[in-house]
């Protein structure tokens, strides 16, 4: 059994999906088991889940390879010559996953039942979305439809990456679309408050001007060491996020300002050691659909309202809560 696996984008997107494949892998030891994805999930993958090959593209050259159909079909052909039983995709791929998996040849193509992508008729299985379902709920409840899993999803086991036990209050200021970020003049103040009374890890991703000497900074430069610095904090703050899906992953207990995020993508694992910031009095509140972002804030009278909410000595409450015994 040669089984194709589609999951070309960003990193938080394949944490949450990961547990398909390290379950696949574990009841199906005998199967040749394909991953696409992309460069920033590769690492993932290839410490977590050794067993696996990996075909690894370029996320928006990947789904924007329809306008190249030389390409396009030369990538189809490299596909076919894997010789591909079935191909599953991720609940977020796109018409190019789509149209390549039907391509391969593969008898059967599993996915998500998505109107907006319009080539979703191509896949021979296709589930509902359950917009109760956290995404790695989806992504399970699609891989079960036809492979067999355990009963219970489990989360993602990322232990082979280690862990740095510091102890310390881990911030990541970032997120992959801006409008999803709190703004970092307030990361930065909330890590100088806390650093009078609390070791106050900065994961750097740029500027970071103003904040205190006595923060430790931590240029994380491969996935490795960014989920060694989650595993062994004592709490993580942050945005919704992949660095948050890693810690939810980790069971590191966390504050996170969600911002226009949907609930479906709140934490999959340990929840109860979260604490999530959202503002659900605004009625754009969440603007992201609960298959596809919105790319933008749709909130025009009130640009991000929903991160501007959260004064810093709100988050800061927040944090300190958490970091105290109860």
């Amino acid at each position: 059994m040669t089984l194709l696996v589609f999951k070309v984008n960003q990193l938080g997107d394949n944490v949450v999906f990961l547990p398909v494949v390290q379950s696949l892998v574990a009841a199906h030891p005998d199967w040749r088991i394909v991953v696409l994805t992309s460069p920033t999930a590769a690492r993932l993958y290839e410490v977590c889940c050794p067993n696996v090959e990996l075909r690894v593209f370029e996320t928006a050259k990947f789904n924007g390879a329809w306008r190249q159909p030389w390409r396009l079909m030369q990538m189809a052909a490299r596909l076919r010559g894997l010789k591909p039983d079935a191909c599953l995709l991720g609940d977020d791929q796109g018409n190019v996953a789509h149209l390549l998996a039907r391509l391969s040849g593969a008898k059967v193509c599993v996915g998500p039942q998505t109107p907006h992508v319009l080539l979703n008729g191509l896949l021979h299985v296709r589930v509902d979305v359950n917009e109760e379902d956290p995404v790695a709920a989806h992504n399970w409840r699609i891989a079960g439809s036809k492979f067999e899993l355990p009963e219970h999803m489990p989360a993602p086991d990322l232990t082979a990456f280690g862990r740095d036990e510091s102890g310390a209050i881990v911030i990541h200021a970032g997120a992959s679309r801006e409008y999803q970020r709190w703004p970092l003049r307030n990361f930065v103040e909330l890590a100088n408050l806390l650093a009078e009374a609390h070791e106050v890890r900065w994961i750097v991703r740029g500027d970071d001007t103003g904040l205190s000497d006595k923060i430790e900074r931590m240029k994380t430069k491969s996935l490795g060491e960014l989920v060694r610095v989650i595993a062994g904090a004592k709490l993580f703050v942050g945005n919704n996020s992949g660095p948050m899906h890693i810690a939810a992953a980790c069971g590191t207990p966390g504050v996170v300002v969600v911002g226009p995020s949907s609930p479906r993508w709140d934490p999959a694992w340990h929840h109860e050691r979260f604490e999530l910031l959202r503002e659900p009095r605004l009625s754009c509140q969440p603007c992201d659909l609960p298959t596809k972002p919105a790319n933008r804030c749709l909130n025009l009278a009130a640009p991000l309202a929903c991160l501007n909410r959260w004064t810093v000595d709100a988050v800061h409450e927040r944090v300190v809560r958490l970091c105290t015994p109860s």
